[in-house]
Order: C-alpha cells, then sequence, then structure tokens
C-alpha cells in the first residue's frame, strides 16, 4: 500500500521531471520584463529590478469537482531588502495539469511598496480642513497657489509623481513672488509643511524627474 510519503515522492519527482520550477520561473521572469505591465503599475509601486523571486514550493490539487487535477508551482516574492525580517510583498504561481501543460498563471501583490504616502495624504486632508473658503474663488490672489497645492495632493494619491513633482516646483515658484503676509498663516504653515513632505518624499524614492523643466 502507497504511503503518503511515497506519493509525495512521486509527486515531486514528476514535477522536477517537468521542470516546473524553472517554468514559473521563466514565466516569472517574462512578466517582470514586460514594459506594460510597470506603466499599468502592476508591480504596486516596486521597480521590478528590485523584486527578489524565492521558490516556496509545489501544491497539488487533485479532488476538484468538474476540473482536472493541477499543480500549483509558487514562487514567493520579496521587495528591495530581501529576505532577511522581511514579509513577502506577493507571488507569482504557476497551474499546470500533470503532464506539465500550463494552464493558467497568477501574479499577486499583497503590499505596495509606498504605504507612507498614508502620512502624507492625512495631512492633506487636515490642511484642507483649515482652507479659507474664500481662496477657491478665482478673485482671490490665493487662488492659483491653492489650485497648486491641491494638484499635488490629487496627482500624488493617484501616484502620478512627475506631474505632481511639477506643481511642486510652481507652488514653490508662486511662494517665492508672493508677499506671505496676504495668506492666513495657518493655512500657509501646513501647506508649506505638506509641499516640503511630498518633494522629500518623491527625492527620497527617486520617484519624480526632478531635473524636468516646469514648461507652462
Amino acid at each position: 500500500m502507497m504511503t503518503h510519503q511515497d506519493l509525495e515522492r512521486q509527486l515531486s519527482d514528476r514535477c522536477e521531471k517537468l521542470d516546473l520550477k524553472q517554468q514559473a520561473f521563466d514565466g516569472l521572469a517574462a512578466l517582470l520584463a514586460d514594459e506594460q505591465n510597470r506603466v499599468e503599475d502592476v508591480f504596486a509601486g516596486f521597480d521590478p529590478r528590485d523584486i527578489k523571486p524565492v521558490f516556496e514550493g509545489f501544491k497539488y490539487v487533485i479532488d476538484q469537482p468538474h476540473r482536472p487535477a493541477v499543480i500549483r508551482t509558487r514562487i514567493r516574492l520579496y521587495g528591495p531588502h530581501g529576505t532577511d525580517s522581511f514579509p513577502p510583498i506577493g507571488y507569482y504561481e504557476l497551474e499546470t495539469d500533470f503532464e506539465g501543460n500550463i494552464l493558467d498563471d497568477f501574479f499577486v501583490m499583497e503590499k505596495e511598496r509606498y504605504v507612507d504616502d498614508l502620512a502624507i495624504i492625512s495631512h492633506f486632508r487636515d490642511m484642507n480642513q483649515v482652507l479659507p473658503p474664500g481662496y477657491l474663488k478665482r478673485n482671490y490672489i490665493q487662488y492659483e497657489y491653492v489650485a497648486y497645492v491641491s494638484l499635488i495632493g490629487t496627482l500624488f494619491a493617484s501616484k502620478q509623481f512627475n506631474a505632481a513633482y511639477r506643481f511642486v516646483q510652481r507652488a514653490r515658484v508662486y511662494l517665492q513672488h508672493t508677499d506671505p503676509a496676504k495668506f492666513d498663516q495657518q493655512y500657509l504653515q501646513k501647506s508649506r509643511h505638506f509641499i516640503k513632505m511630498v518633494a522629500d518624499y518623491l527625492e527620497k524614492n527617486n520617484l519624480a524627474d526632478t531635473a524636468w523643466p516646469d514648461k507652462r
């Protein structure tokens, strides 16, 4: 009678014979190299070159009503800090039948890289609580500045980092040429802090082209 260990050994030998581990790594490599996936932010803010794959193992799914038995080969994904003391950020899974034919594959990101941006967005909301309502009127001198700051927050939250940095530049230029006494001081202080938070964050993480000229 075949024991559980015998069955496990046979299945493991079959996976090795079908070279499923290498097939999974090849599938993942193709996905990471696809530029369109970067454009669509499939990698949740991570640079695909920084994603470190680590083979996790095989899973055999045999008892499935109306579906053939499958083998799932999983690769765990880690961020730029590697696997030491850092949890995985996602996984890639290749699903094949027991003949090695590919049925499907799955790429799942379980974490976003830029979780610290939540603090910036929170500050953005807090800052808007002290925004004088009159500044939203076009005939107020502060209207242009408020528009810049609002666009910084909106674009940053949408991960349009280059565009957000462009309006950081415009807001800074505006403040250089405008008397600070014309502003509500609480709003001015909070908005300046917000602009600095965004700029520091984008520069630190190399998320924006800081040399990009601001062509209006």
